[in-house]
């Protein structure tokens, strides 16, 4: 039997999206090039190759790919027995049932409100009840826990009780699987907050953790589970049981507890082809290009390295000064995190 190991492959497909969040990214952000069938096939078999058997798929929005289907299909037959979508839900439902039978097997859906006018401010498209089926299928049809991702923010705040009843509504419906809620506090991290309106966007829907405890406090009492317990592969979660709903919440303040490393065993593919192990990470392998052969031992060096970089940066922060660089490339001038620090206590002091 083959031995299990902790790492798991993130792949970022595509670097492209259907949506334009407001949080997210510059308004026409153009089209960006996304790596063949044949380089991803081929990284695939040399992550396989090193022992990986977990993929997570990731973008921008992996179904804007028209062969993701394929890919999934692809993944399943190189021996990946879990593989995971990040996805906004605008596309997955009509193909919930072939990514299935291919191999798909946990569903997180990115949803950050129920309200159809305010939904479609931030993501500037009229996707919500195209989400809200791709959620459903997912539960319909995996025996797996399917998670809303949210950012949260001030604005959506008053709409907690909303996620928690859908969630219970769902999981009391006797289908397959279950819903699970992910709160994620609202950070800077993409090139949208580079310019100062971006900047000052943030501040006003800035909700620190503190409070977003609170709001969850109102619907029951927040009873702490076990990260462990539920499926994921983000340590720095922490997931709570909401009163008598039987729905789990996580929430991750990233921004409040100034970036903390969760050391988890990422081998993260960025949409360009590069592979790192860490954020942190100086200089990311470029798989693009390379031979089966030289994509297999670049990997092995790379997950090698991991181990290097616990005694080498004990303490490391995950913090990129150089908003969203890992999904749009290099944008702007770098951003210091505490310039974000100074800049809410500065606001929040002046009273803006």
């Amino acid at each position: 039997m083959e031995k299990s190991i902790p790492w798991h492959l993130r792949f970022g497909v595509t670097p492209n999206c259907n949506m334009e969040c407001e949080y997210c990214t510059f308004a026409g952000h153009p089209i960006q090039e996304v790596l063949s069938a044949k380089e991803v096939t081929e990284i695939l078999e040399a992550a396989r190759a090193n022992g990986l058997h977990r993929v997570h798929w990731t973008g921008g929005e992996p179904t804007t790919r028209n062969d993701f289907v394929d890919l999934v299909k692809t993944a399943q037959e190189i021996g990946f027995t879990e593989q995971i979508i990040t996805t906004n839900g605008s596309r997955l439902y009509s193909t919930m049932d072939k990514c299935a039978a291919n191999g798909l097997s946990r569903v997180i859906v990115s949803l950050d409100t129920f309200d159809s006018e305010r939904n479609f401010k931030l993501t500037k498209r009229p996707f919500l009840q195209q989400t809200l089926k791709s959620i459903e299928e997912a539960v319909r049809i995996l025996p797996s826990l399917t998670k809303i991702s949210a950012v949260m923010m001030r604005s959506t705040l008053p709409e907690l009780p909303k996620f928690v009843s859908y969630a219970q509504k769902l999981n009391s419906q006797g289908e397959k699987g279950k819903l699970a809620i992910k709160l994620n506090q609202f950070f800077p991290s993409n090139p949208a907050q580079l310019a100062p309106g971006g900047q000052l966007y943030w501040v006003d829907e800035f909700i620190p953790e503190k409070e977003i405890l609170e709001g969850l406090g109102k619907i029951g009492n927040l009873i702490p589970v076990d990260r462990r317990t539920l499926p994921g592969d983000n340590p720095t979660y922490n997931y709570y049981l909401v009163g008598d709903t039987g729905v789990h919440v996580g929430v991750l303040s990233l921004f409040s507890r100034e970036y903390p490393c969760g050391r988890c065993h990422k081998l993260r593919i960025q949409p360009t082809g590069s592979a790192s192990v860490c954020l942190n990470m100086k200089n990311p392998v470029q798989l693009k290009g390379l031979s089966l052969a030289e994509k297999t031992k670049a990997i092995k060096v790379a997950m090698d390295y991991r181990t290097q970089l616990d005694t080498e940066m004990p303490d490391r922060r995950h913090y990129r000064s150089q908003l969203g660089e890992c999904r749009f490339g290099k944008q702007g001038e770098p951003v210091p995190m505490g310039h974000f620090y100074e800049l809410l206590q500065r606001c929040r002091k002046d009273g803006i």
